[in-house]
């Protein structure tokens, strides 16, 4: 089996790399361009299968041989820029941030970043466009795959008579039914995780099997071309993040690919002259140093200017991005894949395994040290959000249903010498009001119960798509409200932004929130804001009947931006963070305004108490995002443990 070049497919690596390049510049137009990654897994599973194929079939076929040409494709350019991305990082990550990134370092140096960043995609962990290295997630399911596959082939070659067809086509399938499944079940795992990614793979090791007929006829492959193109094309251009991806979404790019590969096979068409094209190649040629440098400079970038880069700075962005690739392909990937350096295998092999670990216990050393603070200690010593012990202990105050379920108590806060008289209800944002209202209570002599769960407002029937869990935590508390006349006051405060509004906040990452009335059964009616309406006063309407007192917490201001990050450069570069980050009294007014008209009608229609945070977090001017040294946020949009506790006089109006 020879294996001809194609440069079509380098072509295709161009299509590939720009749309994911300028998907991750913030190209609306491109709002769908990280499928270009899919497209890449593709072409890998084409190529390299044919590579190991027709050296099993010519018996030349060796493990050591197949790991030294992966080494010296991928070891060289990935190491330069995990190094100068250490080197970046130290002078402008915050600790937490620089620890995360030692943690990077260390998974990427054994290609397992992918199950690090899967572990990562917590509720409260920092943001994906904050770590430098999340893109080399994709390396390591290549890798991963890589590390089996030559040795399935084997096996298959040895003992089921090189049945490669039926086996691949198999594992496939079975890969993307698991994916489909893991899609609905946890996207984070399937994005991230092999089972689900591998059948894309596959897909490019089927088409290297060439058991498909070649299309010979010139109109057939035009049109399978044409069709592949239109496939890449609608999903980079009409998949948005909020797409169901990968699952059944992610057929469109990898059939794509596999189309114009296949079409490719019989000879040249229209797609296949162009993608020929030289300036699209040479885009090819550099793609992986590309891929490989364009996103810790574009981290780094908006790290540094906080706000969104202009379109001056997102240019200049681009423009060294494209340098450094040209100098890293042609004077760290080429030399190293031509053996002009490191000629022989066992100097390669060792120089490798050095380097591997040079990293994974530097990476280690900097998450070992949380980040070495003492780079930034003069003006970041307070604000530790890792280190926050007060913050951290309300964790275990999560996961109320199957605490109630089991028989167990919820969380006490504020006097625990005093009785229980109060329930502190809702969602994240009640989590990070908690040490004020532990505070408050504690210095009005009062104790009570907290119930909190991420994403989950306290709205009775209301749901985020076709979840129940939120359901199912409503009705626990509920419930444990029943059997508590102890009880005479509950407090309900979430994130009611998000939930009117239906859309995350200015920078904020994540998908937007469309809520469901679970007892509309049939068809839904009613948008995010009567939604809201209806599920808060079922839940007023269900705490009054029991004959207890409600104090409804208004919005907390939003910013928009990690706090803790931005404070940081801010030092750095002797700007005001107020300035540069927090809201405008007038965007918050208009980012609440739904919300705090849904608080006035409910005040006319029952006897509840309203506090509004923004009474003490604004001023006439905008919203505070830190006072002198000390952050009132922890992230883009949850208050930190002073933040909360600032509110401490507000707050205790509520036991008065």
């Amino acid at each position: 089996m020879s294996l001809l070049y194609r440069s079509d497919i380098d072509g295709l690596r161009a299509i590939a790399v720009l749309s994911v390049l300028f998907f991750h510049a913030g190209s609306e137009l491109f709002s769908g361009g990280y499928v270009g990654v899919d497209v890449f897994f593709v072409i890998s599973g084409y190529l390299i299968t044919s590579i190991i194929l027709r050296e099993i079939n010519s018996g030349t076929f060796s493990i050591l041989q197949f790991y030294e040409r992966r080494f010296r494709r991928i070891l060289p350019a990935l190491v330069v820029v995990i190094i100068a991305s250490i080197v970046v990082g130290a002078f402008l990550l915050t600790p937490d941030g620089f620890s995360d990134f030692g943690q990077s370092a260390l998974a990427a140096s054994v290609f397992s970043s992918n199950i690090l960043f899967f572990l990562e995609s917590g509720y409260f962990d920092a943001p994906a466009e904050l770590k430098p290295l999340l893109h080399t997630w994709s390396l390591a399911v290549e890798e991963q795959y890589y590390i089996f596959f030559p040795i399935l082939l084997l096996a298959i070659a040895k003992f089921s008579s090189k049945r490669f067809f039926q086996w691949l086509v198999i594992l496939c399938i079975a890969s993307f039914i698991t994916g489909v499944v893991m899609t609905r079940i946890d996207a984070s795992s399937a994005f991230y995780l092999i089972p689900a990614r591998a059948w894309e793979l596959f897909v490019g090791s089927i088409l290297a099997l060439n058991v498909i007929p070649k299309p010979n006829n010139r109109i057939l492959r035009e049109s399978l071309a044409l069709i592949g193109t239109g496939f890449i094309i609608a999903a980079v251009f009409f998949f948005t993040n909020e797409t169901l991806f990968p699952g059944y979404a992610a057929a469109l790019p990898v059939l794509g690919a596999a189309l114009i590969i296949y079409a490719g096979i019989g000879g040249r068409s229209l797609i296949f002259s162009l993608l020929s094209l030289r300036p699209v190649v040479f885009i090819g040629l550099i793609s992986y140093s590309l891929y490989l440098w364009h996103w810790p400079i574009l981290v780094y970038t908006k790290l540094y200017f906080i706000k969104e880069p202009s379109t001056l700075v997102i240019a200049s962005m681009l423009g060294l991005t494209l340098l450094l690739s040209v100098l890293s392909w042609k004077f760290v990937e080429t030399p190293f894949r031509k053996k002009i350096f490191l000629k022989q295998r066992n100097p390669l092999l060792a120089a490798s395994i050095i380097v591997s670990l040079a990293i994974f216990f530097t990476g280690a050393l900097i998450n070992f040290n949380n980040g070495f603070p003492a780079r930034h200690q003069n003006y970041l010593a307070k604000n530790m959000m890792e280190n926050d012990i007060e913050w951290n202990h309300w964790d275990q105050c999560q996961n109320v249903s199957k605490k109630l379920a089991n028989k167990q108590d919820l969380c006490d806060i504020g006097n625990k010498n005093a009785e229980t008289s109060f329930l502190f209800w809702g969602d994240s944002h009640a989590r990070a009001l908690a040490s004020g209202i532990d505070l408050a209570a504690q210095n009005q002599n009062r104790q009570g119960k907290i119930a909190t769960e991420p994403g989950c407002p306290p709205l009775f029937s209301i749901e985020r798509g076709k979840r129940t869990s939120c359901d199912e935590f409503n009705q626990s508390v509920y419930k444990y409200l029943q059997r508590s006349p102890e009880i005479t006051t509950v407090i309900l405060t979430a994130r009611w932004a998000l939930s009117t509004n239906g859309t995350r906040y200015k920078h904020e990452g994540g998908r937007s929130v469309k809520l469901i009335d679970l007892e509309e059964k049939l068809i839904q009616t009613k948008n995010n804001l009567d939604l809201v309406d209806l599920g808060l006063r079922r839940t007023i309407e269900k705490i009054t009947q029991l004959g207890k007192r409600v104090v409804l917490i208004g919005p907390t201001p939003e910013i928009g931006y990690y706090a803790p990050s931005a404070y940081v450069l801010a030092k750095l570069t002797g700007r005001d963070l107020n300035q540069l980050i927090a809201p405008t009294l007038e965007e918050f007014n208009a980012r609440a305004q739904s919300m705090n008209t849904i608080i006035e009608h409910i005040e006319k229609d029952y006897e509840i108490a309203v506090v509004q945070p923004a009474d003490l977090l604004c001023n006439h001017e905008r919203c505070i995002a830190a006072k002198g040294e000390f952050l009132m946020y922890r992230d883009n949009n949850h208050l930190s443990t002073y933040g909360a506790k600032s509110l401490e006089i507000l707050l205790s109006n509520i036991f008065d």
